[in-house]
């Protein structure tokens, strides 16, 4: 990239404008392509038209793709559009911003991907490492400080822990110097079409590692397999439910460490220790433990900052009680498996709100687990609600299922199946568009919604 190239970006999300404040600063003005207008009045696009030559908006936004040396492609614009495919043949390059920060990054770079759990497992990774790492670390990703404004703080003893998802994989031509994988399981196929496409999207995690680098992997997931395949680099295993003679695992109640070399076995904190809920938090923390040990942290060390790390928001996050009735806001399950995993998290008498948007996932085995699980009952919000309540009808559901109108009356009737004794939880197995701007937001209007509950009661 020279300030001779035609540059362009395209998508102008939270991405593409970390993007462009970056090459801004570089004194680099491309050309803006959204697909949505930039209203001035918007107080996100407040500064764009300084930062750029021109924008091109609407549905003519794609037009001008090929009359550019180089296009950053934000991770919400599918690669698979005709004009992106046309644009590279006539030698167009496309870029983006996560491999521009991996092609320029310093520092060592620890990065996270999986289908569910990769905002607590990087948040867990940081909060290991940023009290006694001996260097500075930092996380960025999804989540955290925007990536490309870190590099000029950066050097080659840091650490940036990132969290990646498959639409930010699907083109890296970069993998990090430790890959943490965690489950991967079908979802995003409105996008990836199949899963196998978004596997192969998930494993370029490892793909361009080097027997220098290590792949963090879950032995008790079949997926070790298709990672040890896809990477040259030293597999380092973790388990729940397996001894292993080197790697991360739990016997009885401990979580135990034989060293990566000698296989000298040390004890590193009892279970019960740590303050996340779920047998997949668990295993969660068993992910990050064994990437903070690849970076030399000493097991007193990690029992002593595990043992203080605060759950994320949206995250099967206590709300707050009416009575005897717990509130819970999984705002962030916006798959089966996550729903699952988080009731498997939540006993007693429970009532889940559950619906969204769909991305082409499969609901039977969420239905089926639903009915063996005999709910109080299940309220049904969104686009797949009346979809969800075809699907229960066909089962032999003995608890009653209902659609909500709208998300007041679904957290007032979550609440009715349940009193006076057990808990509400939003946990809702799909995308947020559609009734809410995001998953964030989904769950700040159920926990003002609670709030409200509680203080009419």
């Amino acid at each position: 990239m020279n300030k001779t190239d035609k540059i362009a970006v395209l998508g102008l999300g939270r991405e593409g404008l970390d993007l462009l404040r970056f090459l801004h600063k570089m004194k680099i003005k491309p050309v803006g392509l959204n697909a949505d207008e930039i209203l001035a009045t918007d107080p996100r696009y407040r500064d764009v038209h300084k930062m750029t030559s021109r924008i091109y908006w609407g549905k003519d936004y794609l037009d001008h793709l090929g009359e550019f040396d180089l296009v950053f492609r934000s991770p919400g614009v599918p690669l698979d559009l005709p004009a992106i495919k046309s644009a590279k043949k006539r030698g167009v390059q496309f870029s983006s911003l996560t491999q521009l920060f991996f092609d320029v990054c310093p520092a060592k770079i620890i990065g996270v991907t999986g289908t569910k759990g990769k905002s607590t497992t990087t948040s867990l990774i940081y909060h290991l490492l940023k009290g006694d790492y001996k260097n500075k670390v930092y996380f960025g990703g999804n989540i955290g400080y925007p990536p490309l404004m870190l590099l000029n703080k950066l050097t080659k003893r840091d650490i940036v822990v990132f969290e990646l998802s498959s639409f930010q994989l699907e083109d890296l031509a970069k993998s990090p110097h430790v890959a943490v994988m965690l489950m991967v399981a079908p979802e995003h196929l409105d996008r990836h079409k199949t899963y196998r496409k978004y596997l192969k999207a998930k494993l370029n995690l490892v793909k361009y590692q080097t027997k220098h680098d290590f792949a963090v992997v879950n032995i008790d997931d079949k997926l070790a397999g298709s990672v040890a395949k896809a990477t040259p680099a030293k597999l380092i295993k973790h388990s729940l439910r397996k001894i292993l003679p080197r790697g991360v695992y739990v016997a009885g109640q401990d979580i135990v460490f034989r060293d990566f070399q000698t296989g000298r076995r040390q004890v590193i904190m009892p279970t019960n220790e740590i303050t996340l809920s779920g047998e997949h938090n668990l295993v969660n923390a068993l992910a990050a433990i064994t990437a903070v040990l690849i970076m030399g942290i000493a097991p007193t060390k990690i029992r002593q900052r595990l043992k203080s790390f605060v759950a994320l928001e949206h995250r099967l996050e206590l709300v707050g009680h009416l009575g005897q009735v717990n509130f819970i806001n999984d705002s962030m399950a916006t798959t089966p498996v996550a729903t699952m995993a988080a009731l498997q998290a939540v006993t007693g008498n429970v009532s889940v709100i559950l619906g969204g948007v769909s991305k082409k996932e499969d609901f039977r085995g969420l239905i089926k687990y639903l009915v063996e699980r005999s709910l109080a009952g299940a309220v049904l919000i969104g686009q797949t609600g009346p979809q969800l309540k075809i699907m229960f009808k066909s089962t032999k559901v003995t608890f009653p299922v209902t659609l909500a109108k709208d998300f007041p009356s679904a957290v007032k009737m979550a609440y009715d199946l349940v009193k006076p004794e057990g808990t509400v939880i939003l946990s809702p197995a799909c995308a947020s568009f559609g009734w809410f701007k995001d998953a964030y937001d989904r769950g700040d209007q159920f926990k003002l919604l609670v709030k409200e509950l509680i203080g009419g009661k």
